[in-house]
This record gives C-alpha cells, structure tokens and sequence, in this order.
C-alpha cells in the first residue's frame, strides 16, 4: 500500500476499516504504520542502540548489521518507500528553530494514551494543553480536562530543577546505570568466551578429520556428512560472535563520570532558568522521555541526562518515576 503511494494515515483507516488490530489489540494509527515501514527488521538487518529514525553507525548511535536473518520485505521495496515518505514529509527542523510556544508539546501525554497538544482561547489570551484524542473526537472518548499552560510547564519544571537534577538523585542514578553496565559487560564477554571455547573445538574436531583423510586412514566420503555438519556449526557460531561483539560495543559499557552528569545538569538548569522555548525544549528531549497526565498529577519517565548524541541511549538500565502535582 505504501508503495503505490497511500501514506500513514490512509493505511491506518483502511486497516481499521478492515477490522485488523495491532499486536496489542488496538487500532492503528499513523505513528504505528509509519514504525513498520521504517523498521529494518523486515528487511533482515539488526540495529542496537539506535532509535526510531535515526542511522546506526559504530561511531554513532549504534551498530547496523545487515543480512542478520531472511529479510521478508524486497530491499528495493524497502528503500522506494523510505524515499518516497522523505520526499512527502516536510522538511525536518532542528529542534532549537521549532516555532512552538508550548513547552512540553510532544513530551506530555494524557492517561488514555494520547498526546496533549497546545490550544488556545479567548482570542488568545489563554493557554492551555489538551488531550489531542479528545479534541479531535469528542468529550466521550477521554474524561481528561484541559489543564492551563502556564500552571502545567511550572510545575514540571520546579519538580525537574527540585528532585531530578539534584546532587543526591544524579549520583544514585550513576551508581546504579554503572553497576548494570558493568554486568552487562560481564555477561557479554562471558558469552563470547563460551562461543570462543566451542570454536576451537570445532577447529580441533576439523584438523583431527583432515589428518585422517591426508593419512589415507579414513575416506573423505566416510567423514564428508561430519566436516559438512562442523562447517555448519563453526559457521553459526562466528555468526554468533558477531552479533555478541555488536551488542557489546551497543550496550555502552563504559562507566560514566558523575562529574559530567553534574556539569551538564547545572547548565540544563541554568538554561531551563533563562533560555527561549525552542532551546529549553531541545534540552528537555534530551532526558525526558514522557510526562503522563492522569487527573491533577504528572507522573515524569526519564533517563539519566548526558550531553552528546553517543550518551543519548534509551536503553540505559535505569528509568525513574516522579510524580508531580499540577494543581
């Protein structure tokens, strides 16, 4: 369908039309379309440590390793429709220029699940956020109420200064995301020295079979279904530690400094004190990673603030819950 030109949106209805659900039960939506027809996956490549729409690279965010399994979607298929969903999507905007006024516009989100989107009354003499499900299809499919900009933003942000980007709180978080890393890297190294110790084997196994055969002690058509089967095996395995050494190098296993967290986090402060929306906003995508609306509380998921791309992972061990109360 994406190849003959239907976008996100129409694919959406037309699967709910149809009566298809997603894994989950729910109905599609643009987002969820538009995740499967970006997603690598189909076409056999494994990504670590890179998130939706972003390249992965060793440099960067991430490793890529292409032909991992049988891919079940044409790569030629594959990339027309990436290049035909660039070529309708305007074009992308770093988030410091984004004209927004509201602040936490795509961080906050209403407890049915959808996005709370910014609004305005009065002729524009009042602000305020609002579940974008209930603006768009009526009061009987959510119960949420609009809730003034000013008095959302100010409150996240005095919890964020107050209990997130607090000394105690950032040296706990460090503690506790270096002691994960550091058993992740120890359960990866001992994976690779247990394909390691079944490759020699399988070398040993191999040179004892070449011996006979040189030796004239065996024929090769008596021991060709055994090399054939140990080639098979030796094959997986390198594969195998591939894919380990990838996953080692994604997971980030170098320690982090707590000096830098705590650098970084006095200038998120600063900035959050005195910067313009578009660069508070960027700021904040940094480390929060979603603000839940349920009644008069918020309830903020983020991870561990790091400056730079490279530190920007969405799979550190650790996410954190505070809540916060609007009213």
């Amino acid at each position: 369908m994406a190849d003959k030109g239907q976008g996100c949106k129409e694919i959406a209805v037309t699967l709910n039309r149809e009566g298809y659900r997603t894994r989950a039960g729910e109905r599609w939506g643009r987002t969820t379309v538009h995740k499967i027809l970006t997603n690598e996956a189909y076409i056999g490549t494994l990504v670590w440590g890179a998130r939706a729409g972003r390249p992965a690279s060793k440099n960067g965010e991430g490793v890529k390793l292409g032909n991992a399994f049988p891919g079940i979607i044409d790569k030629e298929v594959f990339q027309r429709v990436q290049q035909n969903m660039t070529a309708r999507q305007p074009g992308n905007i770093h988030p410091r220029t984004i004209p927004s006024q509201y602040l936490l516009s795509g961080l906050a989100f209403c407890g049915c699940g959808a996005s709370l989107t910014g609004h305005s009354a009065k002729s524009g003499r009042h602000f305020y956020y609002q579940c974008n499900r209930k603006f768009k299809q009526g009061n009987e499919v959510c119960n949420g109420q609009a809730i003034p900009k000013s008095k959302l933003e100010s409150a996240v942000i005095t919890q964020i200064k107050s209990r997130i980007l607090t000394e105690e709180n950032l040296e706990n978080l460090v503690s506790l995301v270096n002691k994960d890393l550091e058993l992740a890297s120890v359960q990866y190294n001992e994976r690779l020295a247990v394909i390691d110790t079944e490759l020699e084997d399988i070398r040993q196994r191999l040179n004892r079979l070449y011996e006979a055969i040189e030796s004239g002690k065996l024929d090769y058509s008596d021991l060709s279904p055994r090399i054939k089967d140990l080639r098979s095996r030796q094959s997986d395995l390198e594969k195998s530690r591939v894919l380990a050494e990838a996953e080692l190098l994604a997971s980030g296993s170098e320690s982090i400094k707590i000096e830098q967290v705590k650098a970084y986090a006095g200038d998120l402060k600063q900035l959050l004190a005195e910067a313009e929306i578009s660069e508070c906003k960027a700021f904040l995508k940094t480390f929060v990673k979603k603000i839940e609306i349920n009644g008069n509380e918020a309830t903020l998921k983020y991870r561990l603030p790091l400056p730079g791309l490279k530190n920007e992972k969405e799979v550190l061990p650790i996410e954190t819950l505070g809540k916060v109360t609007i009213y």
